[in-house]
């Protein structure tokens, strides 16, 4: 059900305080993780064809690269290491790959990062 993207709405009761929020799976489904500068983190996770992953990071975070490998053959199949703090990268086809996030450059460490996909891996 997660890799349509599909909405929930939760009603959450504090008391005799009830609050409803909506928010999408891929939102539910991000990762969030300390780097320093120079460490990497690996996710893996399934991914639909042409499906983003993206990432970012904290206001310390001058640069972040992510790449996408193949899981079952451990191929580079896409890569983002532009001079940036939110590196994107797309699926080539449908499979299960691994993600990898490098803190290239962090300012004052650890700085904290988020990576999701489309329809969250």
């Amino acid at each position: 059900m997660a890799k349509f993207g599909v909405t929930m709405t939760a009603t959450v009761t504090l008391g005799a305080i009830a609050i409803a929020t909506t928010a999408t799976v891929a939102q539910a489904q991000s990762r969030a993780d300390w780097l320093n500068q120079g460490e990497t983190v690996t996710y893996d996770g399934y991914l639909l064809a042409d499906e983003a992953v993206f990432a970012s990071c904290d206001s310390d975070c001058d640069d972040l690269d992510i790449f996408l490998y193949d899981a079952a053959s451990g191929a580079l199949v896409a890569s983002d290491t532009l001079l940036d703090a939110v590196p994107r990268v797309v699926a080539p086809y449908s499979g299960n790959f691994l993600i990898e996030v490098v803190m290239a450059s962090c300012s004052v460490s650890p700085c904290a990062t988020w990576t999701d996909s489309d329809a969250g891996f």
